[in-house]
C-alpha cells in the first residue's frame, strides 16, 4: 500500500530533500519520493539485515533471471544474461561509459537542459559538454533538437560517445520508436556510442512503450536501467547496464576497474522491486497521475505558466519565463515552496516540480505558489 504517512520523519534521517531548505519550506526538489517502500522489498531488506554478517556476497542466485523477466515483459524485449553489466549506481555508470568510449579531449553530445550529471560526466576523460538544446514537439513534448543533434555528430571534435536520457528528466518525455531510429542511425554514421540513461523506464505515466536504445541499436546503442526511482530504492544504487555489442561491454567492464562492488542490501532491493514490486507500482501510478492533473488544473488559468507534456517520471517542468520574474525562486523559497530552480539546468525562468509526495503536501505548495505568482 502506498504510504505517505511517515513524511515527517524525513528530516530526523537527514533526507537531503528535506534538508535542503529551511524546516518552514515544502521541499519539491531532489528526485526521491515521500513515501515508503513496497512490502515485498522491505521484507527483503529486513530478511537480509537479520542475518547480520554483512561481508562479501555474491548476488542472489536469481538475479539475472529476474532483471531479464522484467526486461522481457516491460520492454518485450529478449537481453542475453552475457550483455548486463550491474553497476553500483546511473550516475557511475555514466562516468565509466564516458571513459570506456570517449576518443578523449573530444566533445560529447548531451541534451540541454538535461539532469546536472550530464554535462559532468565528459570531464572524466578530458571531454567538454557540447549542449543541444531540447525543442517542443507539435503534440507538447520536449526533446532533444534532432536536426541538431546530427549535425553535432558531424563535428570533428566528436569524442565518439553521445548521451540521452529516455524519459527526459527534466520534463518527462518519451521517445518513440521512430525518434530512436533516427537517433540511432545518426550515431552508427558517426561511430558514436549512444548511452541512454533509462533510469525512468518504469515510470511512464500514459499508455506508451518503452524501448531501451540498445534494443534499437544492439551495434551502437547502451541502456542503463535501474529499479531505484521507480520503488524509491535510490539510496541503495544498483543499475544494470546492457550492452549488446561485445567489444563494447568488454570497454565498459575494464573502464569499471576500481568501482566499488554492489552492496548485498541494493541486490536485495532490486530484485524484490522488479519480482514483487508490480502492485504497489500500479498504485504508485495512479498516485502519479492524479498529481499531475492537480498541478495542470491550477497552470491551466494562469496564462504565464506552461507546462512541457509530462509523459514519464514525477518532474513537472514548469516554464515560467513569461511572468519576466528573475527572484522567482527566492520568492518561492520565501513564501515556504521549494522546487528545484530551472538555473540550475541552465535555464532560469523554469521551476522542476517533485511530485511524488503527498496530495495534501501538493495542495499546500501550490497554494502557497500560488501566493507568490497571482500577487499583484
Amino acid at each position: 500500500m502506498l504510504n505517505f504517512a511517515n513524511v515527517g520523519q524525513r528530516r530526523d534521517w537527514n533526507s537531503k530533500k528535506w534538508a535542503r531548505f529551511a524546516p518552514d519550506v515544502l521541499p519539491l526538489p531532489v528526485a526521491d519520493m515521500d513515501c515508503t517502500i513496497a512490502e515485498p522489498i522491505q521484507a527483503a531488506i529486513e530478511a537480509r539485515v537479520a542475518h547480520g554478517i554483512f561481508g562479501y556476497d555474491h548476488p542472489p542466485a536469481n538475479a539475472m533471471d529476474v532483471v531479464r523477466a522484467h526486461f522481457a515483459r516491460e520492454y518485450d524485449w529478449a537481453v542475453e544474461a552475457e550483455w548486463i553489466v550491474p553497476v553500483a549506481g546511473v550516475v557511475p555508470a555514466q562516468f565509466a561509459a564516458n571513459r570506456a568510449f570517449s576518443t578523449g579531449n573530444g566533445q560529447v553530445v548531451t541534451p540541454t537542459p538535461v539532469y546536472h550529471s550530464f554535462p559532468r560526466v565528459p570531464g572524466i576523460s578530458g571531454d567538454s559538454a557540447h549542449g543541444v538544446d531540447m525543442v517542443d514537439t507539435d503534440d507538447g513534448r520536449s526533446l532533444i533538437d534532432l536536426d541538431a543533434f546530427e549535425r553535432a555528430l558531424e563535428h570533428p571534435q566528436n569524442a565518439g560517445v553521445a548521451l540521452l536520457c529516455n524519459p527526459h528528466n527534466p520534463g518527462g518525455a518519451v521517445y518513440r520508436e521512430a525518434e530512436l531510429q533516427r537517433i540511432a542511425d545518426a550515431c552508427a554514421a558517426h561511430h558514436t556510442v549512444m548511452v541512454s540513461d533509462e533510469i525512468w523506464a518504469d515510470l511512464i505515466l500514459d499508455p506508451i512503450a518503452h524501448v531501451p536504445m540498445a534494443k534499437v541499436s544492439p551495434d551502437w546503442g547502451v541502456s542503463i536501467l535501474a529499479g531505484t526511482k521507480t520503488w524509491n530504492i535510490a539510496g541503495l544504487p544498483l543499475a544494470f547496464v546492457v550492452i549488446p555489442n561485445p567489444a563494447l561491454r568488454a570497454k565498459f567492464t575494464h573502464a569499471l576497474m576500481g568501482y566499488p562492488d554492489i552492496t548485498n542490501l541494493a541486490w536485495h532491493a532490486s530484485i524484490a522491486a522488479y519480482q514483487h514490486g508490480g502492485p504497489w507500482r500500479a498504485e504508485l501510478l495512479d498516485h502519479l497521475r492524479a498529481q499531475r492533473a492537480r498541478l495542470l488544473r491550477f497552470i491551466a488559468p494562469r496564462a504565464a505558466l506552461t507546462m512541457a507534456r509530462m509523459e514519464g517520471t514525477y518532474l513537472a517542468w514548469i516554464d515560467c519565463r513569461a511572468l519576466y520574474r528573475p527572484t522567482l525562486h527566492a520568492d518561492c523559497v520565501a513564501a515556504g515552496v521549494g522546487p528545484d530552480d530551472g538555473a540550475a539546468y541552465g535555464k532560469p525562468g523554469f521551476l522542476r516540480f517533485n511530485l511524488a509526495c503527498s496530495a495534501e503536501l501538493l495542495d499546500q505548495a501550490l497554494m502557497r505558489l500560488a501566493g507568490v505568482i497571482d500577487e499583484a
